[in-house]
């Protein structure tokens, strides 16, 4: 697989991720040892480039002046599920976790957990090809299991692509659905959730969307103009969103509650502390948890 198969926005995100990893150990969110190796060679370049001075400032700064709050708001966000993912697991008993659309995700491979749970990654085929054949060559001693579950999310549904021992009476799960969301229709969410809910009780789901008044008026947040002309030029538009005062009346007709939804303002606040306040765009972006009741 070239990586002109795989989505700009999947890249972008391991990009960010790669650029986190390469801050010193006192004061990065996290470490993806990973990242870096999903990444074209231009890619690469600048995200080794970004542990050293002047580049450490150079690079983040590069990437805000035509995507305005893109950079700390993934970061936080992925500490923030990642965080979210450990104490759902280690709290709630859950040993399955499904992660929807993975992409580039290492969670199964990077989240040091002392409970054994059963990884399961849903996506598009000629992506985790690629993925698999990479890290089989990253972890030379192997890497840990994963089962990888072949789906298109566009013409495909969950029921028909993965199998139903996972809902087996011995699995406790947790949906992660990450950086997915805003680019697929308001039906495929509606496939997505229908299946979530018919999962026993206490089942969690973690996920990301975005303010729905920036689409409809992208001038009311901080950059998101350019963010829109962004996402136009690599053909990935948010199609999209929801308003975060209607996110427990919509899961409810799910038979779910919400049980935790923070836009980027306070999630950054969480892991930058201070520095936050200067932090600018991406306000529209939220990360949301729901359970099945």
């Amino acid at each position: 697989m070239q990586l002109g198969h795989a989505s700009k926005s999947t890249i972008f995100i391991a990009f960010f991720r790669a650029i986190e990893s390469a801050r010193s150990k006192r004061v990065r969110l996290f470490h993806d040892p990973y990242a870096i190796s999903f990444l074209s060679p231009v890619l690469k370049m600048w995200a080794a480039l970004s542990a050293f001075p002047f580049f450490n400032w150079f690079v983040p700064a590069y990437i805000n002046t035509f995507w305005p709050g893109a950079l700390t708001a993934v970061v936080a966000r992925t500490r923030l599920i990642d965080v979210m993912t450990t104490k759902t697991i280690q709290e709630q008993g859950i040993n399955q976790v499904i992660i929807m659309g993975a992409g580039f995700d290492t969670r199964a491979h990077r989240l040091q957990l002392r409970e054994r749970v059963h990884f399961v990654e849903v996506d598009r085929p000629v992506t985790q090809k690629y993925k698999q054949a990479l890290l089989s060559k990253l972890q030379k001693n192997g890497y840990n299991h994963v089962d990888y579950v072949k789906m298109d999310f566009r013409l495909q549904r969950p029921e028909d692509c993965i199998t139903p021992l996972m809902l087996g009476s011995q699995y406790k799960t947790l949906f992660i659905w990450e950086g997915a969301t805003n680019n697929l229709t308001m039906e495929t969410g509606h496939k997505m959730f229908r299946y979530f809910q018919g999962f026993p009780a206490g089942t969690r789901i973690i996920f990301n969307y975005v303010d729905r008044h920036v689409l409809d008026n992208p001038a009311m947040f901080y950059g998101a103009k350019r963010v829109a002309k962004m996402l136009k030029r690599i053909r990935e538009p948010w199609n999209v969103g929801l308003v975060p005062a209607q996110v427990p009346e919509l899961l409810a007709t799910y038979n779910m509650a919400l049980v935790f939804d923070e836009g980027a303002t306070d999630y950054r606040k969480r892991y930058f502390g201070t520095s936050a306040d200067k932090m600018k765009g991406y306000e529209f972006y939220r990360v949301a948890m729901a359970v099945v009741k």
